[in-house]
């Protein structure tokens, strides 16, 4: 290589397409970035889903107002009604409802809803915690069984019904009580609770 040809020059050469490549560009030469319109969403804080009591206002509202008084806890006859642990963050001591150990069974009145003080749990809410989900792979029908039990068991008429052999959830019926999961006798769980991600602001 010729000694003139410095390293400088062949990066300008070759990456620079003949500016020097330490060059910056100015004000005049940054491109314009198109301007996107606020998201309002995006500054509401991020919070983990967590399968609430019934009637459970909107998730943020409701961090911000549940005292931890545990009065839902003691008021739910099934003993449905758990403090989520420690690694919801945030939402950690909340009262919340765990399916695998014992789903909601949505007693007569919701003697939680009325227990609520705060009113994080609100009567005038619909019950709306969550969906089912069926996982048609771990569902005893596809492995040669036939089973019903989570259209036999669940309490909410239409919400989950056999189609070709599976049960196949109706979403606008569902609640996500978690009782087909809770029964389903499939060595795993053929059905998921999915926490609902938005729920209804308190009533003013």
């Amino acid at each position: 290589m010729p000694e003139d040809v410095s390293r400088r020059a062949l990066f300008t050469r070759f990456f620079g397409r003949g500016r020097d490549v330490d060059a910056r560009p100015g004000p005049a030469e940054a491109p314009e970035l198109p301007v996107r319109a606020a998201d309002p969403a995006a500054d509401r804080p991020r919070t983990i889903p967590v399968l609430r009591p019934p009637k459970a206002i909107d998730e943020v509202a409701f961090l911000a107002g549940c005292t931890r008084c545990n009065a839902c806890v003691a008021a739910c006859p099934p003993k449905a009604i758990v403090l989520a642990p420690d690694r919801y963050r945030t939402a950690a001591g909340t009262p919340m409802i765990d399916p695998t150990r014992q789903p909601c069974l949505l007693c007569n009145g919701l003697p939680c809803v009325h227990a609520c003080e705060p009113g994080v749990l609100s009567k005038d809410l619909p019950v709306s915690m969550g969906r089912a989900a069926v996982l048609a792979p771990q569902c005893l029908n596809r492995m040669g069984s036939t089973c019903s039990v989570c259209v036999q068991r669940c309490p909410v008429p239409g919400a989950i019904a056999m189609e070709n052999g599976l049960p196949v959830v109706r979403d606008a019926a569902c609640n996500g009580c978690g009782i087909c999961h809770h029964v389903c006798p499939a060595p795993t769980p053929a059905i998921l609770i999915l926490a609902a991600l938005q729920r209804p602001a308190r009533p003013s």
